[in-house]
């Protein structure tokens, strides 16, 4: 009877060290978490694919040209000024030329 009841325990704090990496899921996936994620996320599923943006591992420069085509070229609304210099932030910090998505 005591085995059953130390078997209890052990699967119960196993379970509770696994359940908060079960609850922080990343609702905008494939976007990795981050300050900007939520805002990019809108702006760009709108349109295309969000592999489409991770695919891409630009520099700052270069996310802000292609927002400036998305709007001139492509029809894409214009961001407010806020909006856009987070989601460039975004952008150029977490699917930067660096990152390794």
């Amino acid at each position: 009877m005591r085995f059953y009841t130390v078997m209890r325990a052990a699967a119960a704090a196993l379970l509770l060290t696994l359940a908060p990496a079960q609850a922080e899921e990343n609702p905008w996936d494939p976007l990795p978490p981050g300050e900007g994620a939520e805002e990019t996320y809108y702006a760009c599923i709108a349109c295309h694919s969000l592999r489409t943006v991770t695919n891409g591992g630009y520099s700052q420069r270069v996310w802000d040209e292609l927002l400036d085509w998305m709007v001139e070229e492509q029809g894409m609304w214009e961001l407010e000024p806020d909006e856009r210099a987070l989601i460039l932030n975004y952008l150029s910090t977490y699917i930067g030329e660096d990152w390794q998505g």
